[in-house]
């Protein structure tokens, strides 16, 4: 091959790898969504997330949506930690939690129910258990207390990490769904190491992480 032949193979190479740089670049800047937390959630590849396979449920729609605890909103961040007890929650550095990866999204409220009613008539649990005919999220808004919760800013349901539904947060799902708000905030949390980076502020860790929490 002449050096002219090599030099010419060298330019062709190269403008490919710019050309597909290129389309990458744009495809990329195609799907920037335009919502204002757009800018902290970042699509994952299902290898570089094995931290959402302890979250069955709702585990491709949190994909789209991992990102850092950090970046997300502050009513967002504090429900996560309000979760660990103790009043310094407000302590941890927004740099630690950059740390923690996350997930935060809202879905279909009638995709939600049918889920926990799924759930729901799984469970041996007396208080819940659908019988006959009974609708078990019924069975299940019928004994939650009610509870107030905000139209803006709305505190997610913490989504819990193995055969559960909700780490906390039921009574806030029911009075969503009561509410018929067309859509339900839930949270997803890498909790093992967020319980890690906060352990040196002395936050409680809970020991009760039973599936089903009656309080909000």
């Amino acid at each position: 091959m002449s050096a002219s032949t090599r030099r010419r193979s060298h330019v062709d190479i190269d403008i490919f790898f710019i050309a597909i740089d290129s389309r990458e670049q744009a495809g990329m800047e195609r799907t920037v969504r335009t919502n204002r937390w757009a800018s902290a959630c970042r699509p994952a590849e299902p290898a570089s997330a094995p931290w959402l396979a302890c979250y069955p449920y709702f585990r491709d729609a949190l994909l789209g949506s991992e990102t850092t605890l950090g970046a997300l909103p502050d009513f967002v961040r504090r429900t996560a930690l309000e979760r660990l007890g103790g009043p310094d929650y407000s302590s941890v550095p927004r740099s630690v939690l950059d740390e923690v990866r996350a997930s935060y999204l809202e879905l279909r409220c009638t995709r939600v129910a049918e889920e926990v009613r799924r759930y729901l008539s799984n469970t041996d649990d007396t208080l819940t258990a659908s019988r006959g005919s009974t609708d078990a999220l019924e069975v299940l808004a019928a004994e939650m207390p009610r509870v107030l919760v905000p139209p803006v800013a709305r505190p997610p349901c913490l989504l819990s990490s193995g055969k559960g539904i909700f780490l906390g947060g039921w009574a806030r799902f029911v009075a969503y769904w009561y509410r018929r708000d067309p859509t339900i905030p839930v949270l997803a949390v890498d909790w093992p190491i967020l319980y890690e980076h906060v352990a040196r502020y002395r936050l409680r860790i809970p020991t009760d992480d039973r599936p089903i929490i009656r309080i909000p």
